[in-house]
């Protein structure tokens, strides 16, 4: 009955989130994080139907989807970063750039690890497939938070939001999908109320600071990150110049 509760209450919450952003025009400035809660509204709607309907088939279809929020969430981290850093577009472009790379890597090391077992599990692969992700997703979140505080970048009430309340969810699904893969703690039924419950109060920060749309504060000339950014940038393209003037001479500077 509780887990039925949380299921209810977060759907008709995406949903009143979904409409409130099409009245606000809020989806046009993140279309990201609402493709995002779209995603998710519309897969657990699909999952409902499978399990009234086609009971059996059901394990199967969760395993197969439980990866896409996941991956859909790489999105809402890059919005996040593009409108965290709108005004510095060289630290925002290394930003998706890393990210990227960082997605492919994740993936393929999956896919590595599972090709080289004599046994593939779908449970196995895809449970370490979202964990890896939303490892990634919290370690990126935290770099973001501790860059916007550094560096003291003004954001509107809206992004704020966005950012703590997708951080809170995706530390508690690193935490439960990593205490809860332990021994012992997999048979709790504890467990699989932690990603819900961070996911429900999630919700309703989203429907707090996304009631309206906030213009964004006032921004300086040149901000002091995009600057270091471009000293670093300079910084790199001298040593990258040395090494290849290194190797053309044949190794002698």
């Amino acid at each position: 009955m509780f887990e039925q509760i949380l299921w209810w209450v977060g759907n008709a919450a995406e949903a009143f989130l979904l409409l409130r952003s099409i009245r606000e025009r809020l989806y046009e400035k993140y279309p990201a994080f609402y493709f995002y809660l779209a995603i998710v509204l519309l897969l657990q709607l699909f999952r409902f139907t499978v399990f009234v309907f086609y009971p059996r088939a059901f394990p199967a279809f969760y395993w197969y989807t439980q990866f896409l929020p996941a991956t859909v969430g790489y999105a809402v981290i890059l919005e996040i970063f593009k409108q965290g850093l709108k005004s510095s577009p060289g630290a925002a472009r290394m930003a998706r750039t890393v990210l990227w790379g960082v997605l492919g890597t994740v993936i393929l090391k999956v896919v590595v690890d599972a090709l080289s077992r004599p046994t593939w599990s779908i449970t196995t692969s895809f449970t370490e497939l979202e964990r890896n992700l939303r490892t990634v997703q919290a370690l990126f979140i935290l770099v973001i938070i501790i860059a916007l505080a550094l560096y003291a970048v003004p954001n509107s009430r809206n992004l704020k939001g966005i950012i703590f309340g997708y951080g809170l969810y995706i530390c508690a699904s690193v935490m439960s999908l990593a205490f809860g893969s332990l021994p012992g703690n997999a048979t709790r039924p504890g467990w699989r109320h932690v990603q819900p419950i961070a996911y429900l109060a999630a919700l309703f920060i989203w429907i707090c600071t996304l009631w309206s749309l906030q213009p964004d504060p006032e921004m300086e000339a040149e901000p002091t990150i995009e600057r270091d950014y471009r000293l670093i940038a300079e910084q790199t393209g001298r040593v990258l110049s040395k090494i290849r003037s290194y190797f053309k001479m044949g190794g002698e500077l």
